[in-house]
């Protein structure tokens, strides 16, 4: 069914420029500015464009995927344990429900658009079957871990049971799931998820967001922006449900208006219940979430056919990009940037931890802006990730790893199990990565159009 268009009136233009509420729908805006370039340059970090989408399919198809049948993936009771050895034997058996989720998504997203061998399928169907069996509780919410065979136990991963992400992943999970099964039940179970994490965190005393030094609850927080607007997308391709075009709509005006801090030009992660900033964090941001936000809400833009909101968005990429990129060693940080000086953190980055998923993210935005805009700063940064996150990050057992140094040596990030592997951000970033390219491609070079 034909999606209706939930943008509203256009964001006033420029990086940091002062955005209005998004109200009724306007007219889509497809001028977009192509930059130096009129057409995608032959080569991309230094590889034709053929070169490059064969260099990621074999890094998805021949190096990835294969590591997580040596183990990651239980093939005997569905569902995925992420806590492994670098040979794939499992060093604990737990399974997450975050990590649930996103492999029925990677799984499901695997099987609708890049390879569609019943294999992938397969996965995603026992993976969601002993999610929903094992973890659901019928409600909409979820146990947060559990071990192989199902049965609860205390776990090691991030989140909590407080919080709505798990509930959120496994909801994204089932969209794409329903889509490649064509399952009305994964669809509607999908839904409920939703409806109830935005009754738990619309409750004034949601515990599920935590700021140091806060003690009021009921929290806002940009990631759980970004995961309905990256989720709801996704749902109302299969469903324009009104109710959930409505949500689709409030957090893109969320991340639009509220998160985004023109005062210094970024996103704060977390604001008050009512979203109003929270004075002793307003002058600090996130590259990771913040990065992530605005292409997927790119991805939106595309979908509604809204120019001057895409280029918003994507000049906001830019930016984190170069405010927050280590200069001397490269990559973009984990830390968060600070405005001004605190008692106990000078002012500007903390660089001494770069997680591998922010690296990707990046490389999703920048394609992105590259395959439609032709930005010439779009390649150069692109490029200039890409070589970062390959030198450091990658291994020779196909998962990279979680997260270097300043100087780029293995660091373990704080309360994750060092024996973690991906099972979402890389495979993500090469299926993603993989499709740009491919239009390129069909598209002979040029600037892949913008919806009309």
């Amino acid at each position: 069914m034909k999606r209706r268009n939930f943008f509203g009136s256009a964001v006033a233009a420029g990086v940091t420029g002062a955005s209005h509420a998004l109200a009724e729908p306007v007219a889509p805006q497809t001028n977009l500015k192509p930059g130096s370039y009129t057409a995608i340059p032959d080569k991309i970090a230094g590889l034709l464009l053929e070169d490059l989408r064969d260099d990621y399919r074999d890094r998805l198809m021949n190096q990835y995927l294969p590591f997580w049948e040596k183990g990651g993936y239980d093939a005997e009771n569905g569902g995925f344990m992420c806590y492994l050895y670098d040979n794939g034997k499992v060093e604990n058996d737990q399974k997450d429900i975050w990590y649930q989720g996103r492999g029925i998504w990677v799984y499901s997203f695997l099987y609708n658009n890049i390879d569609r061998n019943p294999k992938w399928l397969g996965i995603a169907k026992k993976s969601r079957d002993f999610m929903v069996k094992n973890m659901h509780r019928g409600d909409g919410t979820f146990i947060k871990t559990v071990n192989r065979q199902g049965k609860p136990v205390e776990g090691i991963g991030q989140g909590s049971s407080d919080d709505i992400y798990g509930a959120m992943f496994a909801a994204a999970g089932l969209v794409q799931y329903a889509k490649a099964a064509q399952s009305d039940e994964d669809l509607e179970l999908a839904k409920r998820c939703i409806r109830k994490s935005v009754e738990r965190y619309n409750d004034p005393e949601y515990t599920g967001v935590r700021a140091a030094g806060v003690e009021k609850r009921g929290l806002r927080a940009q990631g759980h922006s970004f995961m309905m607007v990256w989720t709801l997308p996704q749902l109302l391709e299969l469903d324009n449900d009104p109710w959930f075009d409505a949500l689709a709509r409030e957090h893109i005006d969320l991340v639009m208006n509220k998160f985004w801090n023109d005062d210094y030009g970024i996103s704060n992660e977390i604001l008050f219940h009512d979203y109003s900033r929270i004075p002793s964090l307003a002058h600090e941001t996130g590259a990771g979430h913040t990065i992530e936000t605005q292409w997927m809400a790119m991805t939106e833009a595309l979908r509604e056919k809204n120019g001057t909101l895409f280029s918003i968005l994507k000049n906001r990429i830019r930016r984190m990009i170069e405010m927050n990129w280590d200069y001397i060693f490269e990559g973009i940080p984990s830390g968060s940037f600070r405005v001004f000086k605190t008692d106990n953190r000078p002012a500007g980055v903390d660089w001494s931890e770069k997680s591998m998923w922010i690296q990707v993210e990046g490389l999703v935005g920048t394609m992105m802006t590259l395959e439609y805009t032709g930005d010439v700063w779009a390649k150069e940064w692109y490029e200039r990730v890409r070589a970062f996150t390959l030198r450091t990050m990658t291994t020779d057992y196909g998962v990279w790893r979680q997260a270097v140094d300043r100087y780029g040596e293995n660091v373990q990030r704080p309360g994750i199990s060092i024996y973690r592997k991906g099972n979402f951000h890389q495979p993500r970033y090469h299926m993603m990565n993989l499709l740009s390219l491919d239009r390129m491609i069909k598209n002979k070079g040029k600037l892949t159009p913008f919806p009309l």
